[in-house]
Order: C-alpha cells, then sequence, then structure tokens
C-alpha cells in the first residue's frame, strides 16, 4: 500500500471546482489527510474523498443537496460499479490504440467515444452533464471530467 504524506498527490473532491481531481496533501494529522490544494485551480481546502468513492449505504446517507439517498425514491438511479465495470468492459474490449481520443480539456466528448486519460487510463464517455461537464466511466469507476461542451 502506497504511503501518503504532506507532498503526496491524491484523488480528491475540490470544493471550488465541484469535481474529483488530483490534489497534493499539505497537512495530515496523524495518518489521516486534513488539508490538500487542488492541482487545477490552486485552491486549498479540508480533504474530501473523492465522489467516486464515496459508498451509500443506511449508516451514511448522502446530504440531501448531493441526490437522493439510497433506498429513497430519487428519479436518477446510480448504476451499480459492476454494471459501469461491465460497461467499460464492453466498450474498450478488442479496439485498438487508433480508437482512442486522447484527453484534453479543449475537445467536446460525446456518449460512447472512447478517450485514454493520463492519469486514468481508458475509458469511455458515459453521460453529458450539466455545462461542460461529462462523465466518463474508467477500469476504476466513473469520474466526471470537464469538455469543450456547450455552456447551460
Amino acid at each position: 500500500m502506497k504511503t501518503v504524506g504532506p507532498g503526496s498527490e491524491v484523488d480528491a473532491w475540490c470544493t471550488k471546482c465541484k469535481l474529483d481531481l488530483g490534489h497534493r496533501v499539505i497537512a495530515m494529522e496523524g495518518p489521516r489527510i486534513a488539508r490538500v490544494e487542488c492541482l487545477t485551480c490552486r485552491g486549498h481546502h479540508n480533504y474530501r474523498r473523492p465522489r467516486s468513492e464515496e459508498v451509500n449505504t443506511p449508516a451514511t446517507p448522502r446530504r440531501k443537496a448531493d441526490g437522493p439517498a439510497r433506498g429513497s425514491t430519487g428519479s436518477k438511479r446510480t448504476p451499480k460499479k459492476t454494471d459501469l465495470r461491465q460497461r467499460w468492459e464492453d466498450a474498450i474490449m478488442g479496439k485498438s490504440n487508433s480508437d482512442f481520443t486522447a484527453y484534453r480539456i479543449d475537445i467536446e466528448l460525446t456518449p460512447g467515444q472512447l478517450v485514454r486519460h493520463k492519469k486514468f487510463g481508458e475509458g469511455v464517455v458515459g453521460e453529458l452533464m450539466d455545462g461542460n461537464k461529462v462523465q466518463v466511466i474508467f477500469q476504476d469507476g466513473p469520474r466526471t471530467l470537464i469538455h469543450a461542451g456547450r455552456l447551460a
């Protein structure tokens, strides 16, 4: 297991960008990450686990602002991790390097498009979100990325 300490890079929820992004650890409280710096916006904030790693259980319901908790009758259904993993496998199976587009923030992505991210690897665009955000499914789970989509 990788040791995390000041100066290490970790994924975290950026409170300013409102995305899971790479961060640098700037303060620890014992073995726990306390504060981080976003490598995108350079903002400093308390460490928050990436949203893609959150586990919704009855003991840890999501806040109302984050969407419906498990067991609620909310209209949005979050796909299970195994469903996403299967979708990722089906999308990339048998594809060559030329089938993937190198991810850049300045290109417009479309659902089903195959992308290659420098950090997260090969993925498939799942859905377009509000404004210029897009969900991309990677081997380790979905990530919200920014692209040159139409601003809402």
